[in-house]
């Protein structure tokens, strides 16, 4: 009767064991995909409070704050995601591809980290100003401006559309309708 909880905790702690034994090289692995995600979370508040200063009427909220809520999201829905990835890739990389040299678990740790410094550099570069420097101004050019996020109303309702061509309004193109091919 007594034996029975011991072989379960037995069992549990074995397994425990041996997951831990075998993920054991994904370590430093996930410890830096981790501190990757965290800073991504980091300058994501940082912009929220840029946007704050700079845009005090518009924003949702009257000045920048730690969301918690957002936060737990990325503590448990992008961290366990992207640690599976990790855990997948040693996976293929130890039990399917054993006769291939090339380490998968490095691979994806490096896309997930360059997907977090991409997203990194697109809060650092997020509402700035010209006078903020170049590096900014240059990765403006190249990257998504996430300030408008932080706003109360959808910023593209207030850009210019293109115009659609109507023919009734428009006929300036019968012309080339009626030309001879070359």
């Amino acid at each position: 009767m007594n034996s029975i909880p011991k072989l379960i905790f037995a069992l549990i702690g074995g397994a425990i064991g041996w997951i831990v034994k075998e993920f054991e090289p994904t370590f430093p692995l996930i410890i830096v995909a981790i501190v990757f995600i965290l800073y991504d979370a980091f300058t994501a508040y940082q912009l929220d409070k840029r946007v704050h200063i700079k845009y005090p009427d518009e924003t949702k909220r009257h000045e920048a704050k730690f969301s918690s809520f957002k936060f737990g999201l990325v503590v448990r829905h992008t961290i366990p995601k992207r640690l599976a990835l990790i855990f997948l890739a040693y996976l293929l990389e130890h039990w399917v591809f054993i006769h291939v040299e090339i380490p998968l678990s490095y691979v994806a740790t490096g896309v997930i980290c360059f997907e977090q410094l991409w997203s990194i550099l697109e809060n650092e570069s997020s509402c700035r100003s010209e006078e903020e420097g170049k590096f900014y101004k240059i990765l403006q050019k190249i990257m998504v401006d996430k300030t408008e996020r932080h706003f109360d109303v959808n910023l593209a309702d207030f850009k210019k559309r293109p115009k659609r061509y109507n023919r009734k309004e428009d006929n300036s193109y019968d012309d080339f309708e009626k030309r001879e091919p070359r």
